[in-house]
């Protein structure tokens, strides 16, 4: 009997074991499948509350969603849609960053970061690095690639947006406005571009980029010291003067940052305008590397050695100024000054022509309410002239576009 007593024990002991050992083993699955459920029921429960705008409701749906299942990008997609609906903008922001771009959220996400970026947060830099978010996912995602192509353009990051417009063109997925943009790169203005520097500097004071931004795009004076305003000058009225005059704006910015490519181009250009040539080349001699890329420093190299009487070097110099940009009426300009100083008149016409061109539909465009909706004729000129010019990826990109639209 005490045999048997002692058998039961044991076998009732080995029941209890593998038991906890089935509990151990199976728990985690249990719990995986229980995650699993609640997450389905949550994701339901959230697509009635946001169908309702019960915000509160879906805030605290989404929080429990996410707690679950922090890679869910339609969890964080709704806690954002929950803190926009109580006016969270800065919250909304960040949940919708959390979105991983794995998911099929994220492009409306980054959408939905974009527009609060530059309005209610005005914080412009957060929207650029949704856009570029968005492009890495999808390159082909022509609202982004729009809002990018506009946001360089008012900011006045030329490089930035010639390789945007490249880049748009390519992929075919260029908005309208961009062949302007591209055809203007170099003298880029905009009241709406000032209002809009100022607005965003409020986000960021001490900005470099809205700073600059902001100084460059405003009118420029119509009458100017011959001099450029010295900053770190007593005197009340030449203080006063500073303040009211761009150039001298451009020079206190170009003290905080001396390489700063916009203001070197800015000052230089006044210089040259002034005849003052070893001033502009003493400007020049800050700029950074970056201005390898950009015409705008090519020409002033070419003009240089035009001033020098090196005329074969001054050639180059523009040709290589026109092989960044083949529409710099500036540059045209002072290449057939050149080119008539070594008489050669072939080239002269035709630059001389171009330049014409050039002026003619730039006086076209200054009487467009707005240049995403540039007459169709003017858009017709702006291709002849790019492809005459010798930018022949931009004037077949803009001939499809338009036969395009001839269609519909």
């Amino acid at each position: 009997m005490r045999i048997f007593m002692t058998l039961h024990r044991r076998s009732v002991t080995g029941i209890i074991l593998i038991l906890v050992a089935v509990v151990l083993c199976t728990s985690p699955i249990a719990l995986r499948h229980w995650n699993d459920y609640r997450c389905t029921a949550l994701a339901k429960q959230c697509r009635l509350a946001r169908n309702s705008e019960e915000w509160d409701q879906l805030q605290s749906l989404a929080v429990d969603w996410t707690n679950r299942d922090p890679q869910s990008g339609e969890a964080w997609l709704n806690r954002g849609v929950a803190a926009m609906g109580v006016g969270a903008w800065k919250e909304a922001a960040d949940h919708f960053w959390q979105v991983p771009d794995s998911t099929s959220q994220a492009v409306p996400a980054m959408i939905e970061l974009s527009k609060l970026s530059f309005t209610h947060l005005n914080q412009p830099l957060t929207g650029e690095a949704a856009c570029e978010r968005i492009l890495r996912g999808n390159p082909r995602a022509a609202g982004a690639r729009q809002q990018l192509i506009w946001f360089y353009a008012m900011t006045l990051q030329r490089e930035k947006l010639r390789q945007q417009i490249l880049k748009a063109v390519q992929l075919e997925s260029e908005p309208r406005e961009a062949y302007i943009y591209y055809f203007l790169l170099y003298s880029l203005k905009s009241e709406e571009a000032v209002a809009l520097n100022k607005r965003w500097l409020e986000g960021s004071p001490d900005s470099e980029l809205f700073l600059v931004a902001r100084v460059i795009n405003s009118p420029d004076p119509r009458i100017g010291s011959s001099e450029i305003p010295d900053p770190s000058s007593n005197d009340k009225n030449r203080s006063d003067a500073i303040e009211n005059d761009k150039v001298g704006q451009v020079a206190q910015l170009l003290i905080r940052f001396p390489r700063n490519l916009e203001l070197i181009a800015y000052l230089a250009e006044e210089r040259f305008a002034r005849g003052d040539f070893v001033q502009a080349a003493e400007i020049l001699k800050n700029a950074p590397e970056s201005a390898s890329q950009d015409g705008r420093f090519w020409r002033f190299k070419g003009w240089l050695h035009e001033v020098n009487g090196e005329l074969p070097e001054s050639i180059a110099a523009y040709c290589q100024s026109l092989e960044l940009h083949p529409t710099d009426w500036n540059t045209m300009s002072r290449l057939a000054v050149v080119e008539r100083r070594v008489n050669n008149q072939p080239e002269v016409k035709r630059l001389t022509d171009l330049m014409k061109r050039g002026n003619e539909t730039r006086r076209s465009l200054r009487k467009e309410k707005a240049i995403e909706v540039t007459a169709p004729k003017i858009l017709h000129d702006l291709a002849s002239l790019f492809r005459d010019c010798g930018d022949y990826q931009i004037a077949a990109a803009m001939e499809v576009r338009l036969a395009q639209a001839r269609r519909r």
